[in-house]
């Protein structure tokens, strides 16, 4: 199935298993980067950052596309 097509039926419930998810995964990212006191250095903290960035930025694309 195409990512950029809403499905017809259960797109509410897939959608909150999404952001569950999606909760879930940056809730491991925090742990990861934060694990037992160790704080990463700026420079992985930042390249972090600018993932997370690129996929706001690519999240904004292509809901901007649906919206077309």
């Amino acid at each position: 199935m195409d990512e950029n097509v809403r499905p017809e039926g259960g797109g509410e419930q897939r959608m909150a298993d999404e952001l569950r998810e999606l909760g879930t995964a940056l809730s491991s990212l925090g742990r990861t980067a934060f694990r037992g006191g160790r704080v990463l250095s700026v420079e992985l903290i930042r390249s972090a950052r600018t993932i997370v960035d690129r996929a706001r930025e690519e999240i904004e694309r292509l809901t901007a596309a649906e919206k077309k």
